[in-house]
């Protein structure tokens, strides 16, 4: 499943006992229709307030229903913030999330001196003008293999925290700064905290070579703030 959901509402994509999650939502929807309890493997977790365009999630399925029935009988039963974007049949292996080889992650900032109150769920806004130049060249840092610990969040638990960023691009449309970072995998929270040192790099606080500083660093204290759920984005998952 291609999944699109508005995630304001929500406590993130994966099932918890206390809160309600997009996992969940759609794991009721399949119930609903087929009478079966179904597990869905999501590409990774959102955390609460995070949005996704491109969240992807696999599971196994016994019943008659084609891929066209199935995104239909969903989407009937979702609610309006969460939508099924497209349903494929995948070899028996597939793996939403082991079998990711890249994920695209979008941040969106609204740079202008008025906040924009329809884009308000989707945007960070930000009244003081940004350096994007700045911004930028900050953001060429991150590109390659590195430890990201700096940008960790500090109950975010993994066995490495080594992770290739593959590409990351600076778009300016109108008064919107728009941030795609590209990579093998990320941290909890570690999109969030680059956008919000990025932004500080913006303001002056850093000047650009200093990420490879804060890269080195491997210490939370060494980065920036933690950019707001809001902006982000979960843009698009890669397979091979």
């Amino acid at each position: 499943m291609t999944i699109a959901y508005d995630g304001t509402d929500y406590h993130g994509w994966q099932v918890q006992p206390n809160g309600i999650t997009v996992q969940a939502r759609i794991e009721e929807s399949i119930l609903k229709f087929s009478g079966e309890s179904s597990h869905l493997n999501g590409s990774g977790r959102t955390d609460a307030g995070v949005h996704a365009w491109g969240q992807t999630a696999s599971m196994a399925y016994n019943g008659k229903l084609s891929v066209d029935r199935i995104q239909a009988a969903c989407n009937s039963l979702l609610p309006e913030d969460i939508s099924i974007r497209q349903v494929k049949d995948e070899a028996q292996n597939f793996h939403a999330r082991k079998s990711a080889i890249a994920k695209t992650y979008l941040y969106v900032i609204d740079n202008g001196s008025v906040a924009n109150p329809f884009l308000r769920r989707y945007a960070w806004h930000i009244r003081q003008p940004l350096n994007l130049p700045a911004m930028a060249q900050a953001a060429d840092f991150l590109v390659g293999c590195h430890d990201f610990l700096s940008f960790k969040a500090a109950d975010g638990k993994t066995a490495t925290s080594r992770r290739t960023i593959v590409q990351t691009r600076w778009l300016k449309r109108g008064s919107y700064l728009l941030f795609f970072i590209k990579g093998d995998g990320f941290l909890k929270n570690m999109v969030r905290i680059i956008a919000g040192t990025l932004v500080e790099c913006g303001r002056g606080r850093y000047l650009p070579p200093a990420m490879a500083e804060i890269i080195s660093a491997r210490e939370r204290t060494a980065a920036g703030i933690t950019a707001p759920a809001r902006g982000l984005i979960l843009r698009s998952v890669d397979y091979r």
